[in-house]
């Protein structure tokens, strides 16, 4: 792969191992340089902001448009790309027969002022509580214990949108499976398990995962109907929870115990076929949900749906770590892409870091663990600068040799904003002159 001796070899090594998604060696620079970035740089950075810093400015290297054709144009797949970030997660993590995945579904909403992007709409913003212009993603987050990586997104088209497009209408549940659950591919012997909110529950969707082999667990509205085991009327949930004998249950999920007053029973459900219902009841709530995996105690169907939550912090530090709500681009397919490299940033960031148990003790979280990432690119470029630098030459010859280094380094496809950072205040000279001093102290 080209530039990957300026990569850490974490990076280096886990970006060759999806060259086969591209069809062109082309888009595997681009996509090097397009990954690298989005680890590097900080959210306030847009996708132009981005192509604009790892272009060079010779005249035979990339060009911003290159960057641009990559995320556009170019023959290469976002969903291929989910696919082998899910295999190398499994790989990495070594899951296998009897292994666990939790495959979390939920969507989010990205604000628009204007509607010439594809796919901005009026719909409905769950953080204000209204309806305004914006893209919809139906998101997704595979969690492996107690790690968790964002999967795949897919944006959400409204009907009314939809001959603007070559594909069908497709609501959100059935985004959630045709899209998301069945493409992936798990290792052989292990089970997965979908988890959702009430807003993805449909009987014939739930029924489609299951005719795969998977299990799913997820929130069930206090309205919908159940029927207790062999006989032909129903009821309200909320009713026939009503009717139970509760116990109090304690979990653990991300650090903190939960107390909870639990009842649950197999029913059956119209379409579906037979559940476990779960009601959970604190001093202000009461919550139904229901699982398919008939044998798995009411604890541990709580403490998934617990876990659901991850996906909330997908959304929250995506975009506040990497940028991933802050794609200003047009066209569907760029910004799905755009997303994907997103998710793949974050998911070789955690991989990075997790295998430091102590790390992880000592309550690590993704901001830091990005802060180690971007450390780990900066260093690996200052050493390799040092290494190119002939420690017998004169003071001023190093000197010069190293600015000339810097230079070129910065605006190379390791993708980073080595030096230009787009503050105007901040001027080419001074920041050279910084990293001119760091590498001179590290080879003296």
């Amino acid at each position: 792969m080209l530039g990957v001796s300026r990569l850490p070899p974490w990076v280096a090594q886990a970006l060759a191992s999806f060259e086969s998604v591209f069809s062109d060696r082309r888009n595997v620079t681009s996509f090097v340089a397009f990954v690298s970035a989005v680890i590097k740089t900080e959210s306030r950075h847009t996708v132009s902001e981005l192509a604009r810093g790892i272009s060079r400015p010779d005249a035979d290297a990339k060009s911003s448009r290159t960057y641009r054709y990559f995320l556009g144009d170019a023959v290469w797949s976002a969903i291929d790309l989910a696919q082998h970030q899910a295999a190398y997660i499994f790989d990495q993590l070594d899951v296998g027969a009897g292994d666990e995945i939790l495959l979390h579904i939920d969507d989010t909403h990205v604000s628009k002022t204007g509607d010439a992007t594809d796919g901005v709409a009026r719909l409905y913003n769950p953080v204000k509580g209204e309806t305004e212009l914006g893209n919809k993603f139906v998101t997704s987050c595979l969690q492996v214990g107690e790690i968790y990586f964002p999967y795949l997104a897919r944006m959400y088209i409204k009907e009314e949108l939809a001959p603007d497009f070559d594909e069908p209408f497709k609501k959100k549940t059935e985004i959630a499976v045709e899209k998301i659950v069945t493409p992936l591919q798990i290792p052989s012997g292990a089970a997965l398990t979908v988890v959702f909110d009430s807003a993805y529950y449909a009987g014939d969707k739930v029924k489609q995962i299951t005719n795969q082999g998977y299990d799913v667990v997820c929130r069930y509205k206090s309205s919908y109907h159940v029927s207790p085991v062999g006989v032909v009327w129903d009821l309200r949930v909320d009713d026939f929870a009503s009717t139970l004998e509760y116990e109090d249950v304690t979990i653990t999920v991300r650090g903190r115990k939960k107390t909870y007053s639990v009842a649950s029973e197999i029913v059956e459900i119209e379409g579906l076929g037979r559940v476990k219902s779960v009601t959970s009841k604190t001093d202000d709530v009461t919550r139904h949900y229901i699982s398919t995996d008939l044998g798995r105690p009411a604890a541990e169907i709580l403490e998934l749906v617990e876990h659901r939550w991850n996906i909330e912090t997908v959304h929250e530090e995506s975009n506040k770590q990497f940028g991933f709500k802050q794609y200003e681009l047009w066209g569907k397919q760029g910004i799905e892409r755009y997303i994907q490299l997103v998710f793949l940033a974050w998911t070789l960031v955690t991989l990075n870091e997790q295998a430091d148990v102590g790390f992880w003790e000592d309550g690590g979280g993704l901001s830091v663990r990005l802060n180690h990432a971007q450390a780990d690119l900066t260093a690996e470029t200052v050493f390799q600068i040092t290494e190119e630098i002939d420690s017998s030459l004169p003071r001023a010859e190093r000197r010069e040799a190293v600015r000339e280094r810097v230079y070129f380094y910065s605006w190379s496809s390791i993708a980073n904003f080595f030096i230009t950072d787009y503050r105007p205040y901040i001027s080419f000279n001074k920041l050279c002159d910084f990293y001119t001093e760091v590498v001179q102290i590290a080879i003296s």
